[in-house]
């Protein structure tokens, strides 16, 4: 696909020149290399907006390219603006990071006796000991359901033990302030963080976005080509993941950031003392772009941020990927500087985004220019397993061949239930199985014995085959159990 170099969206008080030619066209060839459809790029030096653009296209099929305005799922950089909410929010004394979150969300209470005393730094900081969970919140439940089911689920590990990584909290910290003001999470953020922030092209669901006239579709490479997907309603994780903005309202969110929580006329969006805390390093937890010699990891974690330092300089960043757009944001306080990259692909994009960033913030810091692009792939072409980095196999047990069932397939038809994760049905159409659980439908092929195989299971970033395992007795089936999360035993729903 050739990537076509977009007119520049300029925001009010213009720009202070732009990126070398040399940066936009290294960006360009990455773009090519890796079959990024579009990218949309934002940023800022020396306090000001430097330039956005857009690059390439948002919708292939149709021709129409990206722009500066042009709306992508931002995906997890979404936690950073619910922790910024609940700063705010505490800064009007309606919560308090370190109030049991019962105290607000009565129903919010965790299997773990521990952990009952949870509390909103603990939820921000990924430090609930719960973990991942993420076949729970996809579908058309509510938080408040969510919610109540958490006292059935186990943890993955032992309260504030170690840092694990959890859109489920994050969606349960948006509840905890919806529960407290009595607002919804989405009026919430308009109110308190887009409004305020002139973020006029930014909203809460994907509903929404698909009624812009400029939104990009999400993207994935299969036999070495783009190929379009559907977007993913992720809205029950709302204040985890569901955020879609652009490139410009990006560079206002950034803004308020490098100035210390205060908006564009100097008032005060977040308290500087609340700002700070936000801020401070409460764990450490792996970063995303893996480790390697000359990378700039941020293993060090705050509410909804992560921190380290670039070539000696301060520096904040978060990512986001959700089924077919990924992203980053960066802030640099010292330098009054900040970058925003927007992509319509899946997978693979960390060395795309992290050779784009670094090569941009070479430049707007004066740093020697550095030939990222060959540190993060060298110069051999990527191969189609390289776009399948994000499926996952939770097989452990070796395949007998030569089994069958225990019993015809129609039998296994019926309601299961969890009272954590919920209800599982088993449908038998056409001589096959389906399991229909929250958005999946997903056919079950025969493994082994009463094992199950249940292919293109979507949880979070990853595309997952897991198994399905039947219990029978005395030729009824009683219940099957489902490997929805690694860290915990298999869930078991029982039959209705």
């Amino acid at each position: 696909m050739k990537i076509a170099l977009i007119k520049l969206i300029i925001i009010e008080g213009g720009i202070m020149g732009n990126l070398s030619e040399k940066t936009i066209k290294t960006i360009e060839r990455e773009m090519n290399y890796w079959k990024i459809p579009g990218v949309s790029i934002a940023v800022i030096k020396d306090g000001k907006l430097m330039q956005s653009i857009g690059l390439g296209m948002r919708n292939a099929e149709e021709n129409l390219p990206v722009t500066a305005d042009t709306m992508f799922g931002i995906a997890s950089c979404s936690k950073s603006m619910t922790s910024a909410l609940i700063s705010i929010l505490v800064d009007k004394g309606v919560l308090n990071y370190d109030e049991p979150v019962t105290t607000y969300a009565p129903n919010l209470v965790m299997k773990d006796p521990a952990a009952r005393n949870m509390t909103l730094r603990d939820m921000l900081s990924h430090m609930t000991g719960f973990g991942t969970h993420d076949a729970l919140w996809p579908g058309d439940t509510n938080r408040d359901d969510l919610a109540v089911r958490l006292r059935y689920i186990n943890p993955c590990t032992d309260y504030r033990k170690e840092a694990i990584y959890s859109n489920v909290m994050y969606a349960l910290a948006g509840y905890v302030a919806e529960c407290a003001t009595g607002e919804a999470w989405d009026d919430l953020m308009k109110e308190y963080i887009f409004s305020p922030l002139g973020m006029e092209r930014t909203n809460c669901s994907v509903e929404e976005m698909k009624k812009d006239l400029d939104y990009s579709l999400p993207y994935r490479v299969r036999n070495m080509k783009s190929c379009a997907l559907d977007l993913w309603n992720v809205d029950l994780a709302g204040p985890a993941a569901s955020v879609n903005s652009t490139a410009n309202d990006m560079a206002r969110w950034l803004m308020m950031h490098i100035n210390g929580g205060k908006k564009e006329d100097g008032a005060d969006l977040i308290k500087s003392g609340t700002f700070k805390e936000m801020h401070t390093v409460l764990c450490s937890m792996e970063d995303s772009i893996g480790r390697g010699e000359g990378f700039y990891e941020c293993s060090d974690y705050s509410m909804g941020w992560r921190r380290g330092y670039y070539k000696g300089h301060d520096f904040f960043k978060h990512t986001g990927k959700i089924e077919g757009f990924s992203s980053i944001q960066s802030f640099l306080p010292d330098d009054k500087a900040g970058v925003v990259i927007l992509t319509n692909l899946h997978s693979p994009t960390v060395p795309f985004m992290y050779s784009s960033l670094y090569t941009i913030l070479d430049e707007i810091l004066g740093e020697e220019h550095e030939n990222w692009t060959e540190k993060f792939h060298g110069e051999e072409l990527p191969k189609e397993e390289d776009y399948h980095d994000c499926e996952l196999n939770y097989f452990t047990e070796e395949q007998v061949t030569g089994t069958q069932p225990t019993l015809p397939l129609k039998n296994y038809e019926g309601t299961y239930n969890d009272n954590g994760y919920g209800t599982v049905k088993i449908i038998y159409e056409n001589d096959h199985i389906y399991m229909r659980y929250r958005d999946m439908n997903i056919c079950l092929e025969h493994y082994h014995k009463d094992v199950f195989r249940a292919d293109g299971v979507l949880e979070d970033i990853y595309t997952i085959s897991l198994p399905v395992s039947f219990q029978t007795e005395n030729g009824v089936v009683k219940s099957v159990a489902v490997r929805f999360e690694e860290m915990v035993p298999d869930i078991i729903f029982t039959k209705l």
